[in-house]
């Protein structure tokens, strides 16, 4: 077995792991909070346990980005670069409009999956536009 395939599936099987912890606490943290009467310090807890699945997925994406070669990881920094771009874009656009206009709240829960999500998107279409190139 080659050292790229090694490299994929020991990332694969660690992310889909953690992945599925952060299901888990998520479910943990619903029916606790639903269920029980927590003290503050405790509710606090509940609610911020499904975070450490998160820090180790990212651990374990860094170490992946790290394995990659010099082209993938140029793409992936790029496809970081754009992602983080339009969302700091989008977000302080929306913020100026909130100061002057109604507008409703959004919750800044959804930031993580719109950079994770737009970073795969942004890193496909560079893929594409790279491959269209050659």
């Amino acid at each position: 077995m080659d050292t790229k395939s090694c490299t994929e599936s020991w990332f694969m099987k660690r992310f889909m792991l953690t992945m599925l912890i952060f299901l888990v606490l998520i479910a943990v943290q619903t029916i606790s909070i639903e269920l029980l009467e927590l003290p503050t310090w405790l509710l606090i807890a509940v609610t911020l346990l499904p975070v450490l699945p998160l820090f180790w997925a990212f651990i374990i994406y860094r170490a992946r980005f790290r394995a990659l070669d010099e082209y993938m990881q140029r793409l992936t920094g790029e496809a970081f670069l754009w992602v983080i771009g339009i969302v700091c874009f989008v977000t302080f656009a929306y913020g100026m409009l909130a100061m002057k206009i109604p507008m409703p709240s959004v919750s800044l829960a959804f930031v993580l999956p719109v950079v994770f999500g737009g970073h795969g998107l942004i890193l496909h279409l560079l893929l594409m536009e790279n491959n269209v190139e050659q």
